[in-house]
């Protein structure tokens, strides 16, 4: 797979639930989480997201064609807890078409001009939003991402950096590993100069990203709280496809970023 031949799907949705903005309230972040075969913990991050201390939350669930039941225990569970956000809206692709994809399903449903990106499995501390829109408040226009340290569970013999280093955003880093996890609050104009999430065959779609907003001239800054948990496990998709794929990943990403010296390590998120 060269650079030149990614394409990144565009499926059709259909709308499984779609509650309007409560009156006099107006929505300051949006979160979307993309959703495809986590029915098992699904419930558990959203809960955590019901909990956040953050008034106006304007809540976005993509599901990318799951093959178990978990649009439908999201919907029952929206349904149930919709008091708890300022808007709800429940997405789900007619054909799986990758994390890319459901990603940028949930950025064009959003009307914030931020948007926190919220895996299935990683649940998020009740101040996470709060402390990362404060904090995004007070950045200059070229600041896209706003970033948290996260904790691993169970926690890992090697922390990843962007899990317990604390390394900040810096271009340096980057081109040697990815040091941000997927979970960050982001900036909804940036996502939409760089053309959004694209697909990448094996994973990386975050690092890709991150990289493009680099090649644009952005930056992001480090929120220093651990603000979530990164769930570590068997069936992410990280152990199943990108680590399997590692080699074909760098030499792609270091084509699409040249700047990348990654070639050879082991980088890239889940």
């Amino acid at each position: 797979m060269v650079a030149s031949s990614l394409i990144t799907p565009s499926p059709a949705c259909n709308i499984l639930l779609d509650l309007p903005p409560r009156s006099g309230q107006r929505p300051l972040v949006a979160v979307v989480v993309s959703l495809y075969n986590y029915a098992d913990c699904i419930l558990e991050t959203l809960e955590t997201v019901a909990l956040q201390t953050l008034e106006g939350i304007q809540l976005v669930v993509v599901d990318d064609a799951s093959t178990d039941l978990g649009a439908a225990r999201v919907e029952g569970w929206l349904v149930e807890h919709q008091d708890c956000f300022c808007s709800v809206r429940l997405l789900q692709h007619q054909h799986n078409g990758g994390l890319a994809a459901a990603r940028n399903t949930g950025f064009a449903a959003t009307t914030t001009a931020w948007v926190w990106v919220q895996d299935a499995d990683n649940p998020l501390a009740p101040r996470a939003l709060e402390q990362s829109h404060r904090l995004a408040q007070c950045v200059d226009d070229q600041v896209a991402v706003v970033h948290p340290l996260l904790l691993t569970v169970p926690p890992m013999a090697s922390p990843q950096v962007f899990q317990g280093e604390g390394r900040p955003w810096q271009q340096s880093i980057f081109a040697t590993s990815n040091a941000v996890d997927a979970m960050a609050l982001i900036r909804r104009s940036a996502w939409q100069e760089v053309g959004g999430y694209v697909h990448i065959p094996g994973g990386w779609e975050d690092y890709d990203f991150w990289c493009s907003l680099i090649d644009a001239g952005w930056s992001g800054v480090q929120c220093p709280q651990p603000l979530g948990r990164y769930s570590v496990h068997q069936d992410s998709m990280t152990a199943v496809t990108a680590l399997p794929n590692v080699r074909g990943l760098e030499h792609l990403l270091k084509e699409r970023h040249p700047w990348l010296t990654c070639v050879g390590g082991t980088t890239g998120t889940r």
